[in-house]
């Protein structure tokens, strides 16, 4: 097969396969690392496969996150000669994980057996996504399970071991594939997984049962998605408009409902500082008896001239004079603060309050019954986070977030899919408000239900179930996030230990 093969296959495979508007089949997902653990064991070297995984890794990014360029070249002030590049810049970057996979399971395919290359092949993928979560900031928005979501029946293991464990076992059957003809155990291994997902599947999703969960009630919430034009929304002759246009919505849905939720930034101003508008809305909220969450900018004033910004989600409750709130704690490099700036001659990239702070309290917001684990815009990303919350208290996880940034493109279905992974691993209702869409409801086995259309004005109510048990996930997750990562490490010191004895290999 010519080299250039798999390349093609990793570009399309993962074009395809993560969540697109215009053709997504996400079963494609699986050829992407097929393609890769092709490169690993064909290659003539190691730096052959290192060059080969990068320019594979790196073409695949560049194809799931190509929309990088549309705030960058439509917000952020670059012009398109400069923004188109920016994809491109964190493709290569992105692709620097893939090439260090190859490069490591080249070697491997050298020294282990082909049952225990399976194996090993889905730990150290495993291993790679879990280093995108945390490395230079972390980004783990390529996680392989989650081209998947679309497909409840097919994360149910999400519960289980988790997104990352969950790429790293469909990664197992990929390697199998590739040894199929030369050994007996990686069939029976890859027959036994594809059927425990689809058993799995079908015994979680059919009917719905929630039996590892306790349920202590039932809630009904509303979800406003404002459909703001990005361009107008920071411009001060907006602000009063963008506030009647949430309040008119929310009329349409405050009857019986227990909480109405706005996105992030829903109010462009500082709704902590008393004026008319905050006494309008404290108002609306007494008048329907309905508590209000919302996105705004928020600050901690220090000294005059000194103070600290914040991404918050306030909550207005109609029986309390004091607002509630949370401060968002992973930021978006260059987006809501610049790292290194001391350093860098770069400023934000997209507009907006300011540089944001980080905040350092998860604590669940309270109303009522409901304890609102708070992920503002691609905190959804981190399962780390979503851990937290729940570990902290929440019965319902509540993402709100903006993705008016990234227009019609692929980034709005793709970031729904990753958040999705966080309501099955934790067994929770996941609401998720937006701006432009996509607006839903996430019950606690992916199955999305009162999804909006993106950029249209909507007002939903939906009826979610509050839980308060452990998924195997949550309650083992240190032994489930940090195994994966021993046993890699493990691995490798055989493999550098053994290598030199064995420089034949596998051969497909």
């Amino acid at each position: 097969m010519h080299p250039a093969v798999p390349i093609i296959i990793a570009l399309f495979s993962a074009g395809i396969g993560y969540a697109n508007p215009l053709l997504h089949l996400p079963a494609a997902i699986l050829a992407f690392p097929l393609a890769l653990g092709f490169i690993a064991i064909s290659a003539e070297s190691p730096r052959k496969a290192l060059k080969r995984g990068w320019i594979a890794g790196s073409l695949a990014a560049m194809a799931c996150m190509y929309w990088i360029a549309y705030p960058v070249g439509v917000y952020g002030g670059l012009p398109w000669a400069l923004a188109i590049p920016c994809p491109v810049l964190v493709g290569m970057i992105v692709g620097a994980y893939y090439a260090l996979y190859t490069y490591i399971l080249h070697h491997a395919a050298r020294t282990l057996p082909p049952f225990a290359l399976c194996i090993f092949s889905g730990l150290l993928w495993t291993t790679m996504e879990t280093a995108q979560g945390v490395l230079l900031s972390g980004y783990p928005w390529m996680t392989l399970s989650s081209a998947l979501a679309f497909r409840p029946e097919w994360i149910q293991g999400a519960a289980f071991i988790g997104a990352y464990g969950l790429s790293g076992l469909l990664v197992s059957v990929a390697t199998a594939i590739l040894v199929w003809k030369i050994s007996n155990p990686v069939k029976i291994w890859a027959v036994a997984v594809v059927a425990l997902i689809i058993i799995l599947g079908g015994v979680r999703t059919t009917p719905q049962q929630f039996t590892y969960l306790e349920k202590t009630g039932e809630t009904s919430i509303g979800i406003v998605q404002g459909n703001i034009n990005q361009a107008r929304k920071w411009d001060a002759k907006y602000k009063k408009t963008t506030f009647e246009k949430y309040l008119n919505l929310s009329r349409k849905i405050t009857d019986n409902s227990d909480l109405v939720v706005w996105p992030e930034t829903a109010m462009p101003f500082y709704l902590q500082d008393r004026g008319i508008m905050r006494a309008e809305l404290v108002n609306f909220a007494t008048e329907t008896k309905t508590p209000i969450l919302t996105g705004a900018p928020g600050y901690v004033m220090h000294s005059k001239g000194d103070f600290s910004l914040y991404n918050r989600a306030f909550l207005i409750s109609p029986d309390k004079i004091d607002m509630d709130w949370y401060d968002k704690s992973h930021l978006v490099p260059f987006g809501e603060y610049i790292p290194f700036k001391e350093f860098l001659p770069l400023g934000k990239l997209v507009q907006g309050a300011g540089d944001f702070l980080p905040g350092s309290d998860a604590s669940p917001l309270q109303s009522g019954d409901l304890a609102m684990g708070m992920l503002i815009c691609y905190e959804g990303i981190f399962p780390e986070l979503a851990q937290e919350r729940v570990e902290k208290g929440a019965n319902l996880l509540i993402n709100i977030s903006n993705d008016a940034w990234y227009g019609k493109t692929s980034a709005p279905l793709q970031h729904l899919n990753l958040v999705t992974m966080r309501a099955v691993e934790q067994g929770r209702y996941m609401i998720r408000g937006t701006n432009t869409g996509v607006s839903a409801c996430i019950d606690p086995l992916g199955r999305v239900s009162h999804a909006t259309g993106l950029f249209v004005d909507a007002a939903v109510a939906v009826k979610a179930e509050l839980m308060n048990g452990e998924t195997f996930y949550h309650a083992n997750y240190t032994a489930v996030t940090s195994t994966p990562l021993v046993l890699t490490l493990l691995f490798s010191v055989w493999i550098i230990i053994t290598c030199r004895k064995n420089s034949a290999g596998i051969k497909i």
